[in-house]
């Protein structure tokens, strides 16, 4: 019997006719703030969350992988249940004060301008790598992500 999560990916490629039973569970947020990846999914099945961008030093911190276009992940809500399935379009590695408005406007979150994205994600980036006994800093690469919602439940 599939779990729900398996399910979804099999409803996702007999759909679409992706190839494969390879996939990725992931989750905007804090695991442990379920209503923040709540809201946050709620942005992401509007159509008006497109992006996220996390600090290269979390990847290495975390020994994950970083994104790369063509990825395909399970959407997690606050429960940690399917909701969507959600595929990389594209993946870059830039300085943190090269982040496109574009790409801010495209995070969906905020007033959407490049300097409300610069001074939300200052904070949360400083705090993020905090938890690691690393400091981040303006000057640090970060990986820009953008990805389309390919299948809902």
């Amino acid at each position: 019997m599939a779990t729900p999560v398996e399910a979804i990916w099999q409803a996702f490629t007999e759909q679409s006719g992706v190839k494969g039973d390879r996939f990725k569970t992931r989750w905007f947020g804090p695991q442990d703030q379920p209503a923040e990846i709540d809201r946050l999914n709620n942005l992401i099945l509007k159509g008006q969350k497109r992006a996220t961008t996390k600090p290269l030093a979390y990847y290495s911190a975390e020994q994950e992988a970083i994104p790369q276009a063509g990825d395909y992940f399970v959407l997690l809500d606050g429960q940690m249940k399917p909701v969507a399935v959600i595929k990389t379009v594209v993946s870059e590695l830039i300085p943190f004060l090269r982040v496109s408005a574009e790409h801010a406007y495209n995070e969906g979150e905020g007033d959407r301008s490049l300097e409300d994205w610069r001074e939300r994600s200052l904070h949360k980036f400083e705090r993020l790598m905090a938890n690691y006994d690393n400091q981040f800093s303006t000057d640090d690469p970060v990986v820009t992500e953008l990805f389309e919602v390919v299948y809902r439940r």
